[in-house]
């Protein structure tokens, strides 16, 4: 399929006549796609059914009988922790690209307006959010000066200005427990997170280096005080700023070690009036090392501009290259820390800073057709309200009478591919030990699978590990085109609910539910 992409508008009828001379062009002409030629669409059909020994109302979240469509129970903890989407989206990202050399020699301009549409979410339960449809994915303007323009990639000075949106922009390298992006601002956020980012790549001898430094701003919902009765209070909307930047150096091919650092204002405390000036913040330090051979370095495509280049083929985004006989390996370690100042319920008027955490060891082996991947992850509790934030908004975690457990997990991936026939089966398998939170007075156990699901156990129980299992097969029916047919196993033992007395009221303690699911998926998935 070939399509055109529009560079140029002065009026809708231009962009009816290239839409028009598109289409054409495409049915007459079928060639095989390159990256100038296409965006990043994903459409998937899904047939399955998450838990076949349940029906609807018997477990949360609900699964009903097989049926076409996406469920949540699909989802396990151990799936797509590079990036931010499931992999049976139904969604396109439309996007108008340009590139020029500039006029200064050396000097390059591009930029690029992205736009995601998600069509799923158009039938999500409820009435869908217009933000939810359709929104801005990574819009920018960019300018880089190079002075070696035989290796303008590897020796440059670039600025790119984000308009809208700063999500691809964050700190940390697995997407999973990357932070810093326009969200961090908190759920008093209101409007988008633009920014602007500035970066230098160079090489001194054998050594890589590259660096960046960039600045978000965002309107925080706050409160503020009026003359000096402690009641007269009312809301407004004040611009909060992010900073953030790190280094790069790659002592050889085979070692890279990366660093960075950040500081984000997250709005001010507003239910103690004692600390209505004081403002929340979080600050924070990243780093990684990865030593490898054969492997690129890994970065999620979530963190990628999109590109119109046509010498670059954006299959290879989604698409892994084999060559038989070849061994190649990757380890890499990574680790965040951060400190993000909350109220301290335990002393009146004060604040203190709540440490977080998160790390990831993953190692990723290939010879020919076979690849395995291995990651183990910890995150503490904190770490993963960071962005609520806190378990009780920006009220810090109490040190008396309470214990908070991280998450751990580590899983594993294996899978071959047959090239003759396209065929690659494989499996997956974790264990997963979940957060907790708990308190002794009175005695619960609060199970914390996200930011906002929790799971509260009955009285005198603990917290016990996860299993999940995934066994399948991908038949590639073209380079964009495949079929899948999955079977999966969980057996989680924490999953709860309210229990039901004779009467068939529902009372104040929690029972547990079954926890063994068997679910099977078929899938028909194209990303072109």
């Amino acid at each position: 399929m070939r399509t055109i992409t529009v560079h140029s508008v002065r009026g809708c009828g231009r962009v009816v006549a290239a839409l028009v001379l598109a289409a054409a062009v495409s049915a007459a002409r079928p060639t095989p796609a390159v990256a100038g030629e296409f965006m990043d669409t994903r459409l998937t059909w899904t047939f399955g059914d998450d838990d076949v020994t349940k029906g609807a109302g018997e477990k949360v979240p609900d699964s009903p009988l097989p049926g076409i469509g996406d469920r949540k129970g699909y989802e396990l903890f151990m799936d797509n922790l590079n990036t931010k989407t499931k992999g049976r989206e139904n969604l396109t990202h439309i996007v108008l690209y340009k590139k020029m050399p500039g006029f200064l020699k050396g000097v390059t301009t591009e930029a690029g307006l992205v736009v995601k549409l998600d069509i799923g979410a158009l039938y999500m339960d409820g009435t869908p959010s217009i933000t939810n449809v359709l929104m801005d994915d990574g819009s920018y303007l960019r300018a880089a000066w190079t002075w070696d323009e035989g290796a303008a990639d590897r020796n440059f000075v670039g600025i790119t200005f984000f308009p809208f949106d700063t999500e691809r922009f964050r700190l940390g390298y697995l997407w999973d427990i990357s932070w810093g992006g326009g969200n961090i601002f908190s759920s008093m956020k209101s409007g988008p997170a633009p920014g602007f980012k500035v970066d230098v790549v160079g090489q001194v001898g054998h050594v890589g280096l590259s660096g960046y430094v960039g600045l978000k701003t965002a309107k925080v919902k706050e409160t503020i005080q009026q003359g000096a009765a402690e009641t007269e209070q009312i809301t407004v909307k004040e611009m909060n700023y992010g900073v953030l930047g790190g280094v790069g150096i790659d002592f050889w091919e085979w070692v890279r070690l990366d660093l960075g650092g950040g500081y984000f204002q997250q709005g001010r405390f507003s239910r103690n009036p004692v600390m209505i000036r004081d403002r929340v913040f979080t600050g924070g330090l990243t780093m990684r090392l990865t030593v490898r051979r054969g492997l690129p370095i890994q970065s999620s495509v979530d963190y990628m501009l999109y590109r119109n280049d046509p010498d670059v083929n954006v299959t290879d985004w989604w698409r892994d290259k084999y060559v038989p006989g070849r061994f190649s390996w990757s380890v890499s370690g990574e680790f965040n820390y951060l400190w993000q100042r909350l109220e301290n319920i335990e002393r009146y008027g004060a604040t203190k800073l709540q440490p977080a955490y998160a790390g990831a060891l993953q190692a990723r082996f290939k010879y020919g057709y076979f690849r395995t991947q291995v990651v183990g992850l910890v995150r503490n509790l904190e770490y993963i309200l960071q962005n609520v934030p806190s378990l009780d908004p920006f009220v810090a975690l109490p040190e008396t009478g309470t214990r908070a457990k991280p998450e751990y997990f580590i899983a594993g991936t294996f899978d071959y591919y047959f090239p003759k026939v396209h065929l690659m089966p494989f499996i997956t398998a974790g264990i997963q030990f979940p957060a907790t939170f708990e308190t002794t007075s009175p005695k619960s156990v609060q199970v914390v699978r996200d930011a906002v699901r929790r799971d509260r156990l009955p009285t005198g129980y603990a917290a016990v590990p996860v299993y999940q299992l995934r066994i399948g097969v991908q038949w590639d029916l073209s380079d964009f085109f495949a079929l899948l047919g999955t079977f999966q196993y969980v057996r989680d033992e924490n999953l709860t609910r309210l229990s039901i007395d004779p009467s068939g009221e529902r009372v104040t303690d929690r029972e547990f539910e079954d926890p063994d699911a068997f679910g099977f998926t078929i899938l028909a998935r194209a990303r072109f």
